[in-house]
């Protein structure tokens, strides 16, 4: 009689145990569809499909018109095996290449240089090729269009745009690359060489920057850094203060603005090794030859510290 009783009872205690998993399997199973149909991105090309449906007429494309009616809500990718990279940029930046969105906003918006996708279709080179980020994540923050503490490759800031171009190109004036010309200019005026190497030029009391481009931002140390914990945050404020990022360090502050840091910046975050497939790499000039960048400046020429200046002015 009690093996019954006792046998009833663990009975009821597995039933109803089974039964609170079942609930929780169907609460947890809900969540996830709600969560599902609540994403971003799922919003995002709801709304593209409403605003291009707006734009266009059934009468002058009935099929393109269907087409679009009949949108669903997708994830959409680019893989550039050139780069070893998965972009799903275009999941959320839809208009990207369409004109009728050129006054749209974020993320609809037409690429603000439409003359630069001709050079550069999306489709073979991505985005971020040229913008950095997290290509594949499908949300705002995990894309990285904030910068996020220590993440490999956060996207790339508007004043530091170009040293994206100088992966693949070369000859920055026939590109008419102002800002990489200008950081090269600066480079060679301070005499950066002096201490650097870069593809065999320089000296070798401070890193080899042939790479620059390559290094992974573990390397680098952020206990001193203000800004968020980025390799392009870390250079900035390295040409700023040197001392205070890098304490120990011999190189000195040269008085530069902020644009010229953004411009020295940008070369030396073009600088890499890796090597591209003629579909990536750009055709140069016969005649081209590259910059010296450990040609001498006249002194008269070169930027001044700012505790020299100070001193001369006493």
């Amino acid at each position: 009689m009690e093996d019954k009783q006792m046998e009833k009872a663990v009975s009821r205690k597995l039933t109803l145990f089974c039964v609170i998993c079942g609930v929780a399997v169907l609460v947890l199973m809900g969540a996830t569809v709600i969560r599902d149909g609540e994403r971003e991105w799922k919003h995002y090309q709801t709304q593209y499909r409403e605003m291009l449906l707006k734009m266009i007429k059934k009468e002058n494309n009935p099929t393109f018109y269907q087409r679009v009616e009949e949108m669903k809500p997708e994830i959409r990718q680019i893989v550039v095996d050139e780069w070893k990279t998965v972009d799903r940029c275009t999941t959320c930046h839809l208009g990207i290449e369409d004109p009728l969105f050129a006054n749209a906003k974020q993320p609809f918006t037409t690429h603000p240089n439409p003359e630069l996708l001709k050079q550069h279709p999306v489709e073979k080179f991505g985005c971020t090729m040229c913008h950095g980020g997290q290509g594949l994540a499908t949300t705002y923050y995990g894309s990285s269009h904030q910068p996020i503490d220590n993440w490999p490759i956060t996207l790339v800031a508007k004043g530091l745009m170009q040293s994206r171009c100088g992966y693949c190109h070369k000859d920055f004036e026939a590109i008419k690359a102002d800002r990489l010309i200008k950081g090269r200019e600066l480079y060679k005026e301070m005499h950066c060489a002096g201490c650097h190497l870069i593809d065999g030029q320089g000296g070798n009391v401070g890193p080899d920057l042939s790479n620059f481009a390559d290094k992974d931002p573990s390397n680098f140390a952020y206990e001193n850094i203000e800004g968020p914990h980025s390799k392009q945050t870390w250079v900035m404020e390295h040409f700023k203060d040197p001392k205070r990022v890098s304490p120990g360090t011999p190189m000195r502050a040269y008085a530069m603005n902020d644009d010229q840091v953004e411009c020295l910046t940008s070369y030396v975050l073009s600088l890499t090794q890796r090597g591209f497939s003629r579909p990536y790499s750009t055709k140069v000039k016969a005649d081209f030859v590259p910059h010296r960048v450990d040609a001498l400046v006249p002194e008269a020429g070169l930027s001044v510290d700012a505790e020299d200046e100070a001193g001369s002015n006493q």
